[in-house]
């Protein structure tokens, strides 16, 4: 029986589709129901689909004197999405119809590869897989799938099937996906125009190229200059704003790039043009660039990207402006590949090597930049849904359709399906603006943005003061509602400060003594960093002991060690739990949760906290004392104990200086307890007298916690009892005094002792050591010996 040919090539590549839409597509879908999408541009997308559904093509009122997309952008292909609606009228279908269309560009990226390296005289189809691999993995694409919905995210993979089709000849399946491209965005025919300047130069199809190119001028023509000023009724197209500099119309831009080529260097110098493409070329190794013809396929929207004053446009990841680049960068890489195979076919290894290679690299730029498993920082980053997210679902399912809504960003897509919706982007006369007389106005205090958590605040009473009331408040979220009698918040709402079962990064427990007696106590912390964002976050967990005054003020900040400098604290940038849910309402016994607002505080610094009367944090009378009762890391006390160091990150590293419970191990073991305050258990000695010292190494453990600051003395006797060489110091060379000593933490303490001159040495040298009190001047006593030293008997 004749065996059939095997297609793994293409089973593979398909599989690598699957794989990428499962979880691009869990991702996706887990982040909305995380509420990490916004109205940019879910919502605003949603709802112009919603509403075409509908019979209202376009129709969308979430962007500010707008009422339809067009005016913004020009995304016929959102015509065709909208009757997919009648099936799913979900926000949600966006994010999966957007990740199934990029995915789907690794077969025409396969295809283009496949027919290259074959003429080439590679036939090996791994080689092709390979490469629909290295696309799939790019994470400028990636970004464009994570980051909400944009019809232009589509626009890759409809650009490679054309190009494809044009490659193979297939020119009515070339026509649609010309159309499909154009159809993403209004500057996506500058790249169709390229595909038809390949079509004339390359491929001497007149014809076809003409043809293009004339399709495309003429559609950018009318999206740019025809329907977006109809439908801008602002009059400030994205376009014209972000490219107000090179003139105010696209003619007068393009005279503006031939005539004054000084202004447009100082444009690309100040994107970091430069910077841009090396990280655009670094997954492929810059291998593209021996197929020019494939890589200046990108240049209009390379350009287009690097030449807007918007700096999101400045790069690849984080958005989803670097997608439409990725296809040339690919399949330029692949002809390269097939180029140089040919060049030098006498060395078979080559197009494997090469391809190889590219993966290799690719893999090692998706580490430091993707959004899979495969990515250093993913392990933190997956969504989570917690009881806020489900409650914010639940009151996005009460809102009456029929009614007009305004929102917070954040809240926005998760009800945009209706046709009067605002997006609330600031506080105008002390109120959330804009509202255009909303019915309902939906917001969640724990994430304001962009509205500063104090606008808020003041935002909300206002607004319950006068026309609008409490149509529920739970957990942090508020909807309100014009006419709605209900003002006061009840007990529910607060919830979102509240931490019931808390489950810290690091333990710790820290006092804060009033008039002497202690009133509110930490149970840990978390410090939280974004390495897209490069942001950090501190999140603190306090329990009240007793009822608190008004005007305390928590104050967590970051420090400069070396200049004692404050880089961040909460004055500008308030904990949001505090501003609504002041520590004097707090209920004894209960666990309070409180974060910063993630802020760039760098990459070197300390983690500070504290407590205080009133906002002055200089004066240190206003301070609460602080009292440590356990900490899982060594933590520091200054300023007459009245605030604690934490942390330290240094160069971006935390450095965690964990408390040891366990005994360390030593080369000789010592039982010897001073004074009930300390014992030591062992210690390590070397002496080299070449080089004249000795290092000794003294394990302590605190037997219970001191509030004396000891010193450690370490002394080399000779036989009358001479002291011949001596050191002295606080503990780890003054870096860990008594004081924060822990009962029952173990410590191990250096010290380095000169060592005699050998020819006054005797066989009757002893070292002996204890710990003093220095103001005091007071040895600790050896309990059961008599003596106030510990003797680790003859120097070896």
């Amino acid at each position: 029986m004749k065996r059939l040919p095997v297609a793994w090539p293409v089973l593979a590549v398909w599989g690598l589709v699957a794989l990428y839409i499962i979880f691009f597509g869990v991702l996706t879908i887990q982040q909305h129901n995380a509420f990490q999408t916004t109205a940019f541009d879910l919502g605003n997308v949603d709802q112009a689909v919603w509403n075409t559904r509908h019979g209202r093509p376009f129709h969308m009122t979430n962007i500010e004197g707008l009422t339809n997309r067009l005016g913004t952008h020009v995304e016929p292909v959102l015509l065709p999405i909208s009757l997919l609606y009648f099936l799913w009228s979900d926000p949600r279908l966006l994010l999966l119809v957007q990740t199934v269309v990029i995915a789907l560009g690794a077969w025409p990226v396969y295809l283009l590869s496949r027919r290259k390296l074959e003429e080439a005289g590679v036939t090996h189809p791994a080689l092709a897989v390979l490469f629909a691999g290295v696309y799939l993995l790019f994470p400028a694409l990636q970004s464009a799938n994570v980051f909400d919905f944009h019809a232009v995210a589509l626009a890759p993979t409809f650009f490679l099937f054309a190009l494809y089709c044009l490659e193979s000849e297939r020119w009515g399946w070339y026509a649609l996906f010309v159309g499909l491209t154009m159809s993403c965005k209004e500057d996506m025919p500058l790249l169709v125009a390229m595909l038809g300047l390949y079509a004339l130069v390359i491929h001497r199809r007149w014809k076809v190229g003409l043809l293009t190119i004339g399709a495309a001028i003429v559609w950018f023509g009318v999206a740019v200059g025809l329907i977006m000023p109809y439908f801008d009724t602002r009059g400030v197209s994205p376009l014209a704003n972000r490219y107000a500099y090179l003139g105010d119309s696209p003619l007068e831009m393009l005279v503006t790039i031939l005539t004054r080529p000084g202004l447009v260097l100082e444009q690309l110098w100040a994107a970091d043009a430069l910077g841009y493409v090396r990280n655009l070329l670094a997954p492929v190794f810059y291998i593209s660039l021996l197929a020019p013809e494939i890589l200046l396929l990108a240049l209009p929207p390379l350009a287009v990207n690097l030449l807007s004053t918007e700096g999101a446009m400045h790069q690849l990841e984080g958005f989803h402006y670097g997608a439409t680049l990725v296809p040339a960068v690919v399949v330029s890489a692949a002809y390269a590949v097939a180029r140089l195979s040919r060049r030098f076919s006498q060395v078979r290894v080559l197009p494997f090597f090469l391809a190889l290679l590219v993966l290799v690299v690719s893999l090692a730029y998706h580490h430091r930049h993707g959004y899979t498993p495969l990515a250093a920082d993913f392990a933190g980053s997956w969504p989570h849904i917690t009881r806020h997210h489900q409650l914010g679902a639940d009151i996005a399912g009460e809102i009456p359709t029929a009614l007009s809504l305004a929102a917070l960003p954040f809240p926005n897509p998760h009800a945009s399906q209706r046709q009067q919706l605002t997006m609330i982007d600031r506080i105008e006369a002390g109120r959330p603006a804009p509202l255009n007389d909303a019915e309902y106005v939906w917001l969640d205090v724990t994430h304001s943005w962009p509205l500063h958590p104090n606008d808020l605040k003041t935002g909300v009473d206002n607004l319950l003061v006068d026309e609008y009331g409490l149509d529920r408040a739970v957990d942090g979220w508020l909807l309100l509602r014009r006419g709605a009698s209900e003002v006061e918040l009840p007990d529910a709402f607060y919830d979102f400060a509240r931490e019931p079962q808390p489950k810290p990064q690091y333990g710790l427990r820290l006092q804060f003594l009033l008039d002497g007696q202690p009133v509110l106590e930490t149970l840990g912390f978390d410090l939280a960093y974004d390495r897209r964002a490069k942001t950090h976050a501190l999140t603190v967990y306090w329990r009240a002991l007793h009822p608190l005054p008004a005007g305390l003020r928590l104050y967590p900040f970051y420090v400069d060690d070396a200049t004692g400098r404050i880089l961040e604290d909460t004055a500008l940038r308030p904990l949001i739990a505090t501003v609504w849910y002041p520590t004097d309402r707090w209920v004894v016994g209960e666990v309070i949760k409180t974060s910063t607002l993630p802020w760039d505080v760098g990459d070197e610094f300390s983690v500070g906290l504290g407590v205080m009367q009133g906002d002055d944090w200089s004066d240190v009378d206003r301070r609460l004392p602080i009292r440590l009762e356990d900490s899982e890391l060594v933590v520091r006390l200054f300023d007459g104990d009245t605030w604690a160091r934490l942390l330290e990150v240094d160069r971006g590293t935390l450095l965690e200086e964990v408390r040891r419970y366990e005994p360390p191990a030593s080369e000789n073991t010592v039982n010897a307890e001073l004074g009930d305050q300390v014992r030591l258990t062992g210690y390590d000695l070397d002496c080299d007298r070449k080089d004249g010292v000795c290092a000794l190494e003294l394990h302590w453990q605190a037997q219970t916690g001191m509030d004396t600051s000891y010193s450690v003395f370490v002394q080399w006797l000779d036989a009358s009892g001479t002291v011949r060489s001596q050191a002295d110091s606080i503990p780890q060379d003054g870096g860990y005094p008594t004081v924060w000593w822990l009962p029952g933490e173990y410590v191990s303490d250096s010290h380095t002792l000169s060592v005699p001159p050998t020819e006054s040495m005797t066989a009757g040298d002893r070292l002996i050591v204890g710990m003093y009190d220095p103001v005091a001047g007071t040895r600790l006593p050896v309990v059961g010996t008599g003596n106030d030293f510990v003797d680790l008997g003859p120097i070896p």
